[in-house]
This record gives structure tokens, sequence and C-alpha cells, in this order.
């Protein structure tokens, strides 16, 4: 278990650690502990008293990390940075702590009850919490076969009055309105879809499907009441069949049953189709071929798309338990990662690593099966493996970001450059960028030719300024600041900011270029967009030590612009 100050700046921004730093000389960690290879802190808040932290670590560094904060701007927070800078600097501060199976390991049942009544005492809100959670544990404790299959009745009269109320909810909005406010609809109808899943994971398939072919008659009927032009509701079609066909599957229906059900779904999704919803045929072959493939008699062949077809029963024999037949449906149809997934979730480590290493095409596969066997320990295989992901196909750049502080913290510099190169080259980034120049040393003249060469042919003109920036390039970056056109006003900003001190002309030129394009437009809700350039105008005259010259350019504006009193008012506070 290894963590360091390298790996841990390159997992999170430049902002994020240096405001981490500053907590962690401040003193603002506290109440720290350590069970194994958990750590566990609080950190003080801007917003609230504390927030809690959480920090797994492995032999590869932090293999997860979690706060109570509401930080999600990409990297770790700085409360994280804090609490891991403190465990670096001051390990002994970490209290050692036994885990929960530990602790409560050496109690009876008895006491265990005791316990857990004084907790819903102290905490009333645990009991209901307890209530959902003590039947699942039971049910997963239980083997697949023993389980009783819910029956639980489902009201399809509840459930169309829902969705037609739904419906409803458009009705007395202008189409205008009414085509704003789709999404809105369309969430309430992925809500009762979502219920639909509910009882799917607790195995009860008709209660699934009642809700499931009541959400599809009802909305399908009312479709060309809808101005659908974004594709919000035919979308929502899209993702129906998928959890359609698995309760058709589950449900063990007769052959009368089918058919009946063909024949109040098939007019529906007919005139589906002649809106160009075309994803829905899947249902009607579900229903025709069944889980057995005993064809109903007389009906015609359906084009639907198998791999929905594979996807549910591979779902369903997942859902189910049936674990050979799972693993022998995914060789036959190449789900390979879902094989070697589920032989890792079994421990049978050699299994997953053979096919794994046969069959893995994409670095996208290869990042979640190495993640997957990081968190069942075997950090070693999960290397070798992303290693190997870095010259496979597709989109490489979260699996670099996820390899290189886990190469960094083994100490494997040449092999982290190469991750951290690989991700660049997929996304580029300052950040990137900033620690393949600190990993590289001496080498980096070279390195750094390369990564420009990516720069160029990626046109990242954003981080390319932002390279420049960080280099003290100022130059360069008023070069693409200048080419990158009045549109562009955020990277024409950034590059005003980063160089007034150093060329203030320059900053006078564009702030003016930017203030009177906007000015011209004679619309007041620019005037203090305007305004704020005007500003940057003025700071970059009096660095230069001119302000007469900003003090007659402004006269000159407020002169030029007397009969528009809301730029007036903007122009006063100048």
């Amino acid at each position: 278990m290894k963590i360091t100050e390298s790996a841990l700046k390159s997992l999170s921004s430049p902002e994020s650690y240096a405001r981490g730093y500053k907590l962690y000389q401040s003193n603002a960690v506290f109440d720290t502990f350590r069970q194994g290879d958990l750590l566990i802190g609080k950190c003080e808040g801007s917003s609230a008293p504390f927030y809690q932290i959480h920090v797994q670590l492995d032999e590869g560094g932090i293999q997860e990390a979690s706060c109570t904060c509401p930080y999600d701007w990409g990297g770790y927070c700085k409360h994280i940075i804090a609490l891991v800078l403190t465990y670096i600097h001051n390990p002994d501060t970490f209290i050692e702590q036994k885990n929960i199976e530990e602790l409560l390991g050496q109690l009876d049942k008895g006491d265990l009850v005791h316990l857990i009544t004084k907790m819903v005492d102290q905490s009333p809100d645990l009991y209901s919490w307890l209530q959902t959670a003590i039947p699942a544990v039971s049910a997963k404790s239980q083997p697949a076969q023993q389980r009783n299959k819910r029956k639980t009745e489902v009201s399809k009269t509840a459930y169309k009055r829902q969705i037609q109320s739904i419906l409803r909810s458009l009705q007395g909005y202008r189409m205008s309105e009414a085509y704003w406010m789709m999404g809105g609809m369309v969430d309430q109808l992925n809500h009762v879809r979502d219920t639909a899943y509910d009882f799917l994971e607790a195995e009860d398939a008709q209660g699934a499907l009642v809700i499931l072919t009541t959400l599809l008659t009802e909305v399908g009927r009312s479709f060309e009441q809808f101005d659908d032009s974004d594709g919000e509701l035919g979308g929502f079609f899209s993702e129906l069949a998928l959890p359609l066909v698995e309760a058709i599957l589950s449900a063990d229906l007769s052959k009368t049953e089918r058919r009946n059900l063909f024949n109040e779904l098939e007019p529906v999704i007919k005139e589906l189709s002649a809106y160009g919803i075309d994803d829905l045929d899947v249902i009607l072959a579900a229903l025709n071929l069944g889980w057995s493939e005993e064809v109903l008699d007389d009906q015609e062949d359906y084009d639907y798309d198998e791999t929905i077809l594979t996807e549910a029963k591979l779902n369903i024999l997942e859902r189910q338990n049936r674990v050979e037949e799972y693993l022998k449906l995914c060789l036959e149809v190449g789900e390979y990662r879902r094989y070697i997934l589920k032989q890792i979730e079994l421990g049978e480590f050699e299994k997953a690593k053979e096919v794994a290493w046969k069959t893995l095409t994409q670095a996208s596969d290869a990042l979640v099966i190495a993640k997957a066997l990081r968190d069942a320990g075997h950090l070693p295989d999960a290397l070798r493996l992303a290693e190997k992901g870095l010259d496979l196909d597709g989109s490489k750049h979260a699996l670099g970001a996820w390899l290189g502080p886990i190469e960094e913290s083994q100490g494997q510099i040449d092999k982290a450059i190469q991750a951290y190169q690989v991700a660049f080259t997929s996304l580029p980034s300052l950040e990137l960028y900033s620690i393949l120049k600190k990993l590289s040393g001496a080498n980096w003249e070279n390195l750094r030719l390369i990564l420009m060469q990516v720069l160029q042919v990626s046109h990242r003109t954003d981080v390319l300024v932002d390279v420049y920036l960080s280099e003290e390039e100022w130059d360069k970056a008023i070069s693409i600041a200048d080419k990158a056109g009045e549109w562009n006003y955020s990277l024409i900003q950034k590059v005003v900011d980063a160089v007034l001190p150093f060329r203030p002309d320059w900053v006078i030129q564009a702030s003016r270029k930017q203030a009177e394009g906007l000015i011209a437009k004679t619309q007041s809700k620019y005037y203090a967009i305007a305004a704020s350039w005007l500003a940057k105008m003025k700071q970059a005259y009096l660095a230069s030590g001119r302000k007469e010259e900003w003090s007659s350019y402004l006269d000159e504006l407020k002169n030029t612009y007397s009969r528009r009193p809301a730029l007036q008012a903007e122009l006063r506070k100048l």
C-alpha cells in the first residue's frame, strides 16, 4: 500500500490540490481513523461544519475515495486531498480501529438485537431502512431455486390512470409551450418504467409485464398528439424494448398467453413503426419465439435487433443466478466482457484472465475488467491487462488516466509516462501535460515536441492556450487568441486575464474590440458584458501608466452614446 504526493496530484486538478494542501497545512483535518487499508476522517467545510471522508487504499494507491461535499468537477475534492496529505505526512495521527465485521463478529445474536434496538431508539428513521434491508439480505442468502417468486397483484387500471394523467399533463398548453415541456413528461413516464424494473429485480415478471404493456399501449395510442421533433418520446419507446422483452421471457407465458399478448401489442407497434420508431419489433419476436423458441403459428417474420433479445436473456439468467447457462450463452454470443466479469465475481480468476487475454479488443473493456480485478485484490493482473489495453482499439483516455497514477505509485515511472501519454493523445489537457512534464525529467524536451504535435493535430486550441500560458509564452497565446475570432470570447478572456501585466497594449486592443462589438448590437442585455471588457481595458491602461488615455476614451464613449441610458448606467460604474 503506497501513495505519494506526486500520484495524488495526478488524481486531482491543480486548483483542488492547491486548496487541499492549504487545508492540510491549516490542520483542517480531524477525527482521523484507519481500518486496515481504509482511511476515515473529517475536514472543516465551507457550507457545512465538516465533511466526512473515506479513502480506500491498496497496493496501487487510492482505490476509491468519497466525500460528503458536493464537489463534482473532476478529480478528487480538496477535502480528500487534505486527508491523504495528512496520512502521507502524519500517519501516526490515524487511530487504528477494527472494521465493522471484526467489531460485531464477537457479539452473539442477543447482543446484536439489543445493540440494534438501542440504535433504532436513538435514530427512529433507521427502522424504515431495516424494514427494506432485512428482506433483501434474507433473499440474497437463499439459493436462487429456494426463493419464492413474488406474485403481487398489480392493478392495470391504476397504472392506466396514472399514465393517462401524465399524458394529459400537457393539455391546455400552446404547441410551442408543450414542446418545451416534453422532457418533463418523458421523465415521469421513465419513472413508471423504472418501477417495472423494480418488479423484475424482485423476480415478479407478471407485475412488470402489466406495467410495461400498459405503458406501451397507452403512450403508443397517444403518440400522434405530441410534437416529438427532438425524439424524446421516440427515445422512451426505444428504451422500453429491453425491459419488456425481459418481462415477456421471464413470465413463463403459455403459448395462448403469448398469442393473446401478441395480438394486443402488434397494432400499436405497427402504428409506431409508421412514425419511424422501428426498435419495437423485437417485442413481437420475443412473443413469437418465447424462451424455448416454440414459434407461434401463422406469424410473419419480423426484422428485429437480435442483440436486444440476447441481452434480455443474459440479464434474466444473471438475475436468476443460472450461472452455467449464463456463462455458456456469453461465450456463444461473444459477450466476453460479461463472461470475464462473472468469472471474477465467482473467484475464477485464471479462467477470467485466460479469456480476457485472448478476446479483448477494446480499451474500454480492458479498463472495466482491470478495475474488477483490482477490486478483487488482484492488482498485478489488473496492471498487466490495463497495459495491454493501451494497445487496443477505441478511446484510451480513461484507461490511461486510471493506469498512470497506479504505475506511478508502484514506482514504474516509464510505464506511468506511457499511460499518461496515451491518455493525453486521446484527450489532451493541461493537467496531463503538467504531469508528464513533472515525470519525464531530462527527457522533457523530446516528449514536449511529441505532445505539442498532438495538440496541433487535435485542434484543441483551448488546451494549447493553457499550455502556452502555463509556460509564460505570452505572444504564442496571443497569436491563437487573435486567430480565434470574436465569437470565442471565453478563450480571448482567458488570454486577456493572464497576459494583462505583461502585454497591456494587446489587452487594450482586444478588450476594446470585444466591448465595442457588443455595444454595436444596440441591445441593453449586452451592456453589462461590454462594461466587463471595458473594465479589463481600464486595468491595462492603468497598469501601463496611461490613466489619462483611459479617461479620454471613456469620456468619448459617454458622449457618443449619450442617448442610451442603460449603457450610460454601466459606464458610470467604471
